[in-house]
């Protein structure tokens, strides 16, 4: 069955007691052994993880063993379609890692090593009201404000960087993920590190508390790359194609895939690179797009297709 997991164990020398099945931090199962254990996919996260089986002998031995479980969506994503209201211009030097709004200004971060930058963008016009290069060494990502600290993913340098809100640096701490994209809410942050999860993380506590894990009806959805918040949704760009998805924070599972490709004419700006940025004025719900090395930022109305 679909959506049932079947389990059965047994040991060819001892009768099994009692077992214990978890996945991640849940305990899905604790007790007697039946002859076939039963259990609704929907106690499971989808896309890859590992069943844990703890199975207790009659004469008291432990048995532990672990195997992988691919669990897929039950959902077939809606397509979510935009509408383009206004078009801003933007600098096509930029390798666009992170994209943000707040009080009326746009915050990018741009990668590559010697071209890292960190930008303030007047969000009605365009216009660049700061353009700072960060150090040299690192490879910006993700950006996301936590009140009126701007913290910055680095790729595969293993640290977090600390700004205040006119792009000053006020300290660095060592990280242990690969950064790619990154959000914040209710003051926590959610990174994505280019596999299918998304990993919840404590800045003021320096602590990972929750991993997600992206599938679709077709199973995991990989490459997650810049993510936003969005009317109780995650979006996440998916690197190297022209789509969004539109994933459930607390299952995993993609509700919706916006489709990117009208946003940009490949043949007339073929230096363009990835579409990689989302930003959200929560006033207005109006969606800034672009991608690295763009000329310009689309601000968008979301259409839901009935």
């Amino acid at each position: 069955m679909a959506d049932t997991l079947i389990v059965k164990l047994s040991d060819k020398k001892q009768k099994i007691d009692s077992v214990v099945l978890r996945t991640g931090n849940k305990t899905l199962l604790k007790g007697k052994l039946e002859s076939l254990i039963t259990l609704p996919v929907s106690d499971l996260r989808p896309g890859n993880g590992k069943l844990e089986i703890e199975v207790r002998l009659k004469k008291g031995k432990v048995v532990k063993r672990e195997c992988d479980i691919m669990v897929v969506s039950d959902i077939i994503p809606d397509e979510i379609k935009l509408d383009v209201i206004k078009i801003l211009p933007h600098d096509t030097s930029a390798f666009v890692q992170g994209l943000l709004y707040r009080e009326g200004m746009l915050y990018e971060s741009d990668g590559l090593k010697g071209r890292s930058r960190l930008r303030i963008i007047d969000a009605k016009t365009g216009n660049c009201l700061k353009d700072e290069f960060t150090d040299p060494e690192l490879f910006n990502e993700g950006i996301a404000f936590v009140r009126d600290t701007l913290y910055m993913l680095t790729w595969k340098d293993s640290l977090l960087l600390r700004f205040d809100q006119d792009l000053n640096l006020l300290s660095q701490v060592p990280f242990r993920s690969e950064g790619w994209g990154l959000l914040s809410h209710d003051d926590c942050l959610f990174l994505s590190n280019g596999t299918n999860e998304i990993i919840k993380y404590d800045p003021v506590r320096n602590v990972f508390s929750d991993t997600l894990r992206v599938a679709d009806n077709k199973g995991p959805v990989y490459y997650l790359n810049e993510l936003e918040w969005i009317e109780g949704m995650i979006w996440a760009n998916i690197y190297g194609k022209e789509s969004i998805a539109i994933i459930d924070p607390v299952s995993g599972k993609v509700k919706g895939v916006l489709n990117g490709r009208n946003l940009i004419d490949r043949k007339k700006y073929p230096e363009a690179g990835v579409m990689n940025g989302i930003a959200l004025d929560p006033a207005t719900n109006m969606v800034y797009l672009t991608g690295k090395n763009w000329p310009f930022i689309k601000v968008c109305r979301v259409r839901f297709e009935d």
